[in-house]
């Protein structure tokens, strides 16, 4: 039998509920003429996969449903998606400023790489707008924020940021992958641009890693230019997922917050546990804030023990629900010495530096039942 096929006898998908995957590098074209006409604008199609696939294009278009944008733009990873934002916006002698609390390794490109590419990175030392009042004057490309913030969840005035970006005429950029587009929408508050670590919330399943950034249809398809160049693109197989775990967002994402404010309570009248940083008690110091912007807390509760840090490697090793895993975001628990899970490289004094306290437990509440896991973290604190 031969394995030859026909141009006409080639066959794509048609009216499946979920969008197929179309695992494919390239797409083909019957004539010449049709060819043309693609190039030349007169006819949609698809042409190369690190151009655009259909399935990746059915997940951008219902994240940016949820996000609220006009487009947006999946990627390879979490970390493709920033650092792809930052060479597309910054260049040699442009300003960006960013708060010292954020995610280890948006610092870690701050400081590290754009810095030897002729950028000028200011790191804020207060996530406030009076800590960005009180920079030197001078044009800025690039205010960049986080919210909630990790691993304490500050939540800065967004809005506030907003009008301050504006004034300099600066991108403001802001991740949001620890709220997701569930619970906090940064468009509508004056962002220029949202980013997502996919693998998180979005994906929910530990399962995948991807990015996503969106916003105005002129800079995503600026974007989307940059990333056929750069190849930084996500794969079919990754986008399906993606648009899987986004059906389902909102669900997961409340069901997680409601127990983990629970957790937070707890744990807060808990006499072996000294702080607790979550958003939704009021003892946070953003308390109010998180009131004003997000419709709910998010699904991490950080907390630090009494006495020795030591201790944290204690309770990690205790408990029984969570696993001990680097990530969040996930249908599964999970917990982690945060000092040694993502500063190990630099060691305790070097997380200190960065404002990281050597104790601090990061806990991502999944969806097993509030009292399971409640009851789980009270026999472990007992043994501390």
């Amino acid at each position: 039998m031969s394995n030859n096929m026909r141009r006409d006898e080639r066959t794509e998908a048609k009216k499946s509920l979920s969008p197929p995957i179309f695992q494919t590098a390239t797409f083909t074209f019957d004539s010449a003429d049709e060819l043309e006409a693609f190039h030349s604008g007169e006819k949609d199609a698809f042409f190369y996969s690190r151009y655009g696939n259909p399935t990746n294009e059915a997940a951008e278009k219902r994240l940016a449903r949820l996000e609220g944008a006009e487009a947006s733009l999946l990627y390879a990873s979490g970390m493709a998606a920033i650092s792809s934002v930052f060479l597309s916006l910054l260049a040699p002698k442009a300003r960006m400023v960013i708060p010292q609390e954020s995610y280890r390794h948006t610092r870690d490109i701050a400081e590290g790489l754009l810095i030897r590419y002729g950028v000028c990175v200011d790191v804020l030392a207060e996530n406030s707008v009076e800590s960005l009042e009180a920079l030197p004057d001078g044009p800025v490309r690039v205010l960049f924020a986080e919210i909630p913030s990790n691993p304490t969840l500050r939540i800065p005035d967004i809005g506030k940021m907003a009008e301050w970006a504006q004034k300099r005429r600066a991108r403001f950029i802001v991740d949001s992958t620890v709220a997701s587009p569930a619970l906090f929408r940064p468009l509508e508050h004056g962002a220029d641009l949202a980013i997502q670590s996919a693998t998180k919330y979005i994906g929910g399943h530990n399962d995948v890693v991807a990015g996503a950034v969106s916003g105005g249809l002129d800079i995503i398809d600026a974007l989307r230019e940059q990333q056929a160049l750069l190849g930084s693109i996500l794969g079919p197989q990754e986008a399906f997922l993606v648009e899987r775990g986004l059906k389902t967002l909102e669900l997961r994402v409340r069901r997680i917050s409601d127990t983990a404010l629970k957790l937070a309570e707890f744990l807060a009248g808990h006499p072996n546990v000294s702080r607790v940083h979550y958003p939704g008690l009021e003892s946070h110091p953003d308390h109010q804030r998180a009131v004003q912007y997000m419709t709910a807390f998010g699904g991490i509760v950080s907390f630090e023990l009494e006495g020795d840090p030591d201790k944290a490697d204690e309770l990690v090793n205790t408990l029984q629900i969570p696993v001990l895993a680097p990530g969040f975001g996930g249908t599964e628990s999970q917990v982690e010495h945060h000092v040694k899970m993502a500063y190990a490289d630099i060691g305790i004094q070097g997380a200190e530096n960065r404002g990281i306290t050597a104790g601090l437990i990061r806990y991502s509440v999944g969806l097993e039942d509030f009292e399971v896991l409640r009851d789980d973290l009270g026999e472990s604190l007992k043994k501390l």
